[in-house]
């Protein structure tokens, strides 16, 4: 029986050995990454730089609400459909598509908020931006799989793609809040849409010309790659239904951060302390990355997973804004490795020619998660107080840990069999 992936064994010979650095010296590998990196600062400045776009034009924080959420929640959905498009059809014209699409939505959303149009009409700008919105972290891994093969460089390299994302997650929310409240409400989401511009148009160049990259091939191994979605995969449903616990955790801790740094009477911390959260996350990804951790796939799965859930614990403990960014901090450590294994076990269950797609489908899930945390940790906040949100978000933690043991005879992979 051929293996699933092809694995080079002189990238084998010395898993131990494996740096950063040598993930890089095969020409073109760098340039994919320049540019998936800079096509992923967007994802953490779209929602907020919509949310404070309208809130400056309109004074109400709910419109602004609905409006961010109308964005991730369309993103989520449409971005494993994208995803499904560039393993069928290629890179180049989904990113061309997407990006001119792109630049409608943001006008439309810009004419909105600055006309005497409805309320509602926002929302079509915000679904439109959602909806051509590439995962750029998805197409970053399926390459890295097809690259590397299986192996301790793969896992290295997911340790790599975690820290890009966090330190996305840090640099795109600094650079929103000041270009949004002191240069011009619409700067947060025009400088979104040039760093999506910027990142697919480096993407696009980044491929040898001569060389058919094997995602944007139709044909992998005499396989079409027109069928049924990646969603089917029972095992794939459990990490996904995980990831929506897990995206549930993050978008109640949002909440919480801000809504317990100002019922200590500090609001201003809640700055800090996101900041420390994400943090916690880029430390996990590179402490995770610096060694090969013993056990299969499916045990690393249950252990971070219950690490995210036990490390929720503390934020309902701590009594003060320092001791809540400590708490967070904990709890951030295992968030990178986490997304690290569910890579991994995806990368080792979906089919070659639907990597994009699957990946994709994990971004989704967290980003539907966050958007259904917030809402509800904000509702029990404004109903019953801070103690409520605080529950709320361990209960996402602990979900989380609870499917990975329920899951375990679904989280099977090759590696299992052969032990």
């Amino acid at each position: 029986m051929q293996p699933l992936f092809p694995i080079d064994e002189s990238s084998m010979a010395d898993t131990a050995s494996v740096s950063l650095k040598s993930l890089f010296e095969k020409p073109g590998r760098a340039s994919f990454m320049t540019a998936t990196a800079i096509g992923r600062i967007p994802s953490a400045m779209r929602t907020l730089s919509c949310i404070l776009l309208v809130q400056q034009l309109t004074g109400s924080y709910g419109l602004a609400g609905v409006v961010g959420a109308t964005l991730t929640l369309v993103a989520a959905f449409f971005s494993p459909v994208l995803a499904r498009l560039i393993d069928t059809r290629g890179e180049r014209g989904v990113l061309i598509w997407s990006s001119i699409i792109h630049i409608v939505g943001v006008f439309l959303l810009i004419a909105a908020a600055y006309s005497d149009l409805p309320a509602w009409s926002m929302l079509i700008g915000a679904a439109v931006i959602g909806g051509s919105a590439v995962q750029f972290g998805s197409l970053s891994r399926a390459r890295w799989v097809h690259e590397l093969g299986r192996g301790r460089a793969l896992e290295r390299a997911y340790s790599l793609e975690s820290m890009i994302d966090e330190g996305g997650f840090v640099i795109g929310p600094m650079l929103v809040v000041p270009l949004c409240l002191q240069v011009h409400p619409t700067a947060g989401i025009l400088a979104a849409t040039v760093f999506t511009l910027i990142g697919s148009a480096l993407l696009l160049r980044s491929g040898d010309p001569n060389h058919v990259i094997a995602v944007s091939s139709p044909i992998v191994n005499g396989e079409n790659r027109h069928g049924d979605s990646i969603i089917r995969i029972r095992s794939i449903q459990l990490i996904i239904v995980a990831l929506l616990a897990m995206g549930y955790l993050f978008g109640s801790a949002d909440i919480v951060i801000v809504a317990f740094a100002e019922d200590y009477g500090q609001p201003n911390a809640a700055s800090y302390i996101a900041a420390v959260f994400a943090v916690g996350s880029l430390v996990g990804a590179a402490v995770y990355g610096m060694r090969q951790w013993p056990g299969s796939t499916r045990i690393k799965i249950v252990v971070t997973y219950w690490w995210i859930g036990l490390g929720t614990i503390p934020i309902l403990l701590a009594p003060t804004p320092l001791l809540m960014a400590a708490a967070v901090f904990v709890c951030g450590l295992a968030i990178s490795p986490g997304l690290i294994v569910s890579n991994l076990f995806v990368e080792q269950v979906a089919p070659q020619h639907k990597l994009t797609e699957a990946f994709a489908w994990l971004g989704s899930a967290m980003a539907t998660g966050a958007a259904v945390g917030s809402i509800v940790a904000g509702y029990l906040i404004d109903e019953i107080g801070v103690r409520a949100g605080q529950w709320s978000a361990v209960a996402g933690g602990l979900i989380c840990g609870l499917i990975a043991t329920l899951g375990w005879k679904v989280l099977v992979t090759e590696e299992d069999h052969h032990h």
